[in-house]
């Protein structure tokens, strides 16, 4: 049992590592905001905001750059900021 904890730990690290590496990164400007939905569109691409993080602050036309994850095929926002 030992052994299979061991194991499990393992692999559990490695594909936290994983996910993490698919961590993209993109600066260009805002052109779509649902407030409602919580999506933004920078580049003709939809990208989900988590209620961690204010969508109010920003507008259309701001400059953004956003490191974003894939996650079940949507576009998930790490972190947004201005500029």
């Amino acid at each position: 049992m030992r052994k299979f904890l061991i194991v499990a730990s393992t692999i559990a690290m490695f594909m936290a590592g994983l996910v993490s590496a698919w961590a993209a990164e993109i600066t260009a400007s805002i052109t779509y905001i649902d407030v409602q939905a919580r999506i933004i569109v920078i580049d003709h691409r939809a990208f989900h905001i988590p209620k961690s993080i204010k969508i109010g602050a920003f507008k259309v036309g701001d400059q953004v750059t956003v490191v974003y994850e894939i996650v079940n095929g949507q576009l998930k926002v790490v972190s947004i900021k201005i500029g």
